[in-house]
């Protein structure tokens, strides 16, 4: 239910945009369209670039801008966000060099070390590489940026480090690796073991000799990583699907995605601290916001995720997580609504919680445990009157089974809670009084009434609350009584049970029997049992098939079968019905007798 929607209302929003491009309507209703997709799918990056070049169709180049900024706060971790938005910096900020770096950097801060970040990082050389070039400047930024791709556990790692020793070779030293940087490349390797044998060539301050020594480092460095990244990515590699599709993420991709989300939980970080790229450890909240893109519509990714920054004591951060979950995601979907709020009362966001269940509320069709949610949170918080608030707008949305499940609680918890029997009364009644044919609903008044109820003792009179319960069975068997004929004739039952049980005096027990008497029924323990529940008497046949009279031709005078050959005279499909019921109707016949088979 929850994907079919998600598809239907995906492919309403598609349709709507794709028939305004074709149409060539007016921008203003294809802004419109693009919005009302974005707003309930925020991760379709492709949308925002369509977003954007519709302002820039309109020569507004601050406007596009804008509508990037939006796009990556919720596509933070979608590497084909940046890639989309770094690509039209470079495009539009020719001028301003700096800005475009800084849109850069802010990129790599949350995809730099994705495993399929390799486009961002493509881009990003490219663009220093155009920029030296055009100025004639040596190739010291370029270089940087492949030390610090090689540190990070990317799919193309080994192909990035055949393309740095081809660049190396034409590049003299300081632009591979600054002397300032050398010695504290040298001290890291050292610590992880990893230094490599220093030869005699590579002693001295000569060019030679230092850019000998500057490539042995960098190539240690990238063996280092090459284990060190090992485990990371031979669990990354069988994941395929990396971004938003609201086709449910397939079995098999999630299995590999809780794999790499397991590992990563599980591993110390701060231990490795390169000076070239700070953040070649990756982080397991950047794992599981990297997860969260395809698996965006996988309700327990998102509680997962929540629980395990709780754990951590980021309590903000998982308020966030789970705000985007039920904000977002599965704003119509109760269960997250509901367990956000759990979350946000057990952190004293009593507000916050109030206004997630009445969201929950609200939704359609209303849900019996969306109001009992809001019930149990007023009543955690002692807010007696709020409780009871719920229950009443409860009773105004509800109907059938649901309604009586709920006033039936609802009138418990007056009576134990806030010993109020009346007023558990008073919210059947008026359940009653909007579907008075629901027997459940008297079910549950009778329920109510006779919960305080205990028998007379000789020569006591009949109590108040058996009083009570009389008089609401009387309305129940009442001529003009709301309620059908056959749940009329189980409170005819039930009001001969109260009485055999409770009166003070026979003289109740023999009046009852007078009116049941002149209503013409007969009342039995049977009487609850639906007259299509009994079994039709089971035709005998022959042998061939063929049915027998017993009504002529001395019929009476043939010699009884045997049980098995009773027994041969039925199908498998009559004797399977008729023995679901032998018990409770035919005891009487006693086993093995007349026509009825043994058991």
């Amino acid at each position: 239910g929850f994907f079919f929607a998600l598809h239907m209302t995906f492919a309403l929003l598609v349709s709507r945009v794709v028939d305004l491009e074709q149409q060539g309507r007016d921008p203003v209703q294809l802004r419109q369209a693009l919005e009302a997709l974005l707003d309930r799918y925020p991760l379709c990056f492709g949308y925002w670039k369509r977003r954007a070049e519709l302002e820039l169709a309109a020569a507004d180049e601050p406007a596009a801008v804008a509508v990037y900024e939006r796009a990556v706060v919720p596509c933070a971790y979608s590497v084909e966000m940046w890639t989309l938005y770094c690509a039209h910096a470079a495009r539009h900020w020719a001028d301003e060099p700096e800005r475009v770096r800084g849109l850069f950097e802010r990129a790599l801060q949350y995809v730099g070390s994705d495993y399929a970040a390799d486009g961002i990082w493509d881009k990003y050389i490219a663009y220093e590489s155009a920029v030296a070039e055009a100025a004639a400047a040596d190739m010291g930024r370029v270089s940087a940026l492949y030390a610090r791709v090689l540190a990070l556990p990317l799919r193309l790692h080994d192909v990035y480090w055949a393309r740095f020793a081809e660049f190396a070779a034409t590049r003299t030293a300081s632009e591979l690796l600054a002397a300032e940087s050398e010695a504290a490349l040298a001290s890291f390797l050292t610590r992880q073991g990893a230094h490599p044998v220093t030869t005699e060539e590579m002693r001295g301050e000569d060019e030679g000799a230092r850019k000998l020594r500057v490539y042995a480092l960098l190539e240690a460095r990238y063996h280092f990583y090459v284990a060190f990244h090992a485990p990371r990515r031979a669990l990354e590699e069988p994941i395929r699907r990396r971004y938003y599709h609201v086709a449910p993420l397939p079995a098999a991709e999630l299995a590999a995605w809780r794999r790499l989300l397991s590992w990563g939980a599980a591993q110390p970080t701060g231990h490795v601290c390169d000076p070239l790229e700070p953040m070649a450890e990756v982080l397991p909240s950047f794992t599981y916001e990297r997860c969260l893109l395809p698996g965006a519509s996988v309700r327990s990714l998102w509680k997962e995720y929540a629980l395990f920054l709780e754990g951590k004591g980021a309590v903000e951060d998982a308020r966030g997580v789970l705000a985007r979950a039920s904000g977002v995601f599965f704003r119509d979907c109760a269960p997250m609504l509901l367990y956000h709020a759990q979350f946000e009362e057990a952190h004293g966001g009593l507000d916050a919680a109030r206004a997630l269940c009445a969201a929950t509320c609200a939704l359609p069709p209303p849900a019996i445990d969306a109001y009992l949610a809001a019930a149990n949170l007023e009543r955690r918080a002692g807010n007696t009157d709020g409780m009871r608030a719920a229950f009443a707008a409860a009773v105004d949305a509800l109907r059938g089974e649901p309604l009586a499940a709920l006033v039936r609680h609802a009138a418990a918890v007056e009576r134990k809670l806030c010993g109020d029997h009346a007023r558990g009364v008073a919210l059947i009644e008026s359940a009653i009084a909007r579907e008075p044919a629901n027997e459940l609903l008297w079910d549950a008044a009778l329920e109510c009434a006779t919960s305080a109820v205990v028998p007379a003792a000789a020569g006591a009179g009949d109590s108040p609350a058996y009083q009570a319960a009389a008089a609401l069975l009387e309305r129940m068997i009442a001529a003009d009584s709301p309620l059908p004929p056959p749940a009329r004739r189980r409170a005819w039952l039930r009001y001969q049970r109260l009485v055999d049980d409770y009166a003070g005096s026979v003289d109740a027990m023999r009046a009852l029997k007078r009116s049941r008497d002149e209503a013409g029924l007969e009342l039995t323990l049977d009487s609850e049992v639906p007259e299509s529940a009994v079994p039709k008497p089971l035709p005998k046949r022959k042998p061939n098939g063929m049915s027998v009279d017993v009504s002529m031709g001395g019929g009476a005078a043939q010699p009884s079968p045997s049980p098995q050959q009773a027994q041969a005279q039925y199908t498998p499909e009559q004797l399977a019905q008729y023995q679901q019921y032998y018990a409770q109707y035919y005891q009487q016949q006693g086993y093995g007798q007349g026509y009825y088979p043994q058991q």
